[in-house]
């Protein structure tokens, strides 16, 4: 079916993005293309549990629906579920974001009209496709998401990822910081030393001395996040760093992160989802890319927006002096 050109009534549309909370959330400028492109559309999302939280509550989206294709191949009852979903909910569009051939599969067995997405992976079960060349790494991929409309005369550019702050996660995460014993009027640096990519993960040895020396020019408290199964990584960089860091690794849900993220001056991580979460809703980022990790270029998955600091070097030549100069800057300029 050539699509071009002919879609107008769009009522339901479905985006389908189903792995890492980065990846997720880099796609939120598609729902804004698609809510501005189609008036009156209502929109739900397909994702894993473990990203859920990114796109759920969104004003913009009506439903979230659970399915994930990173780990183990799910069960064939899980891809029926989704196919029974789909279906159910009567979609006119379907935009998959991340090639797969069960998701692939799913929307054209859901019966859904117009079904776009990369021509990869049983991409003939699509009948709108771009060619998928984002491993050139020659844009974002906010704007390689929003290339893939053009296949239905969408177009839409610089519209930034976003993620709303939730009031109650933002009274949540103030709590918790004024318990912990962070001192009033100081500065607040957060640091999250941790990436699902081995390769990706600067020394945690190298972050001690960072957030020792930070915390000790007296007016900069260091908080240090992560998932809960980075406990020991924070552990050691919190006891090698002394008085004035905080290990609050464990305590924030993707929810309260974004809220925390507003609460601080600025964010210094390793290249990971947590990065995107803070640039979304504002924060600025000392991003750290290792240029010897493969797939870690900033081209393509650098902080979106203004204001940020990207370092990419091998991380053996990365010195934590170079960050602290960098995070020093950009506190002096936030003044």
């Amino acid at each position: 079916m050539n699509t071009r050109g002919i879609i107008k009534d769009i009522k339901k549309a479905v985006i389908i993005r189903t792995d890492r909370i980065g990846e997720v959330l880099l796609c939120s400028p598609v729902i804004e293309a698609v809510k501005s492109s189609f008036p009156g559309v209502e929109i739900s999302f397909v994702t894993s549990d473990y990203s859920r939280d990114i796109v759920a509550g969104r004003p913009d989206i009506k439903r979230v629906i659970i399915f994930s294709t990173t780990g183990r191949c799910p069960g064939l009852s899980h891809v029926f579920k989704l196919i029974w979903e789909l279906k159910g909910c009567s979609f006119d569009m379907a935009v998959v974001l991340n090639p797969h051939k069960l998701l692939h599969l799913s929307v054209f067995l859901a019966g859904i009209r117009y079904r776009i997405g990369f021509d990869r992976k049983w991409g003939f079960f699509l009948n709108a496709k771009v060619p998928d060349r984002r491993d050139e790494a020659r844009y974002h991929e906010t704007e390689y998401n929003l290339q893939l409309l053009r296949a239905v005369d969408v177009y839409k550019e610089g519209i930034l990822p976003s993620m709303p702050v939730m009031p109650h996660s933002l009274s949540r995460v103030r709590g918790i910081l004024k318990r912990q014993g962070l001192s009033a009027g100081r500065k607040i640096i957060v640091i999250h030393p941790g990436s699902s990519n081995p390769a990706k993960r600067y020394p945690w040895e190298k972050f001690g001395i960072i957030a020792r020396v930070l915390a000790g020019s007296g007016d900069a408290d260091i908080v240090l996040i992560g998932h809960s199964d980075e406990k020991a990584l924070c552990a050691g960089i919190g006891i090698a760093s002394g008085q004035g860091v905080y290990d609050l690794c464990g305590f924030f849900d993707l929810k309260d992160l974004a809220a925390l993220f507003q609460c601080a001056d600025i964010f210094i991580t390793n290249d990971n989802g947590p990065m995107h979460i803070a640039s979304a809703v504002g924060a600025r980022v000392l991003a750290l890319f290792n240029k010897d990790a493969k797939g870690s270029n900033p081209s393509r998955w650098s902080p979106c927006g203004s204001g940020h600091v990207v370092l990419h070097k091998s991380f053996g030549l990365l010195s934590p002096e170079e960050v602290i100069e960098k995070a020093r800057l950009m506190l002096k300029e936030k003044e």
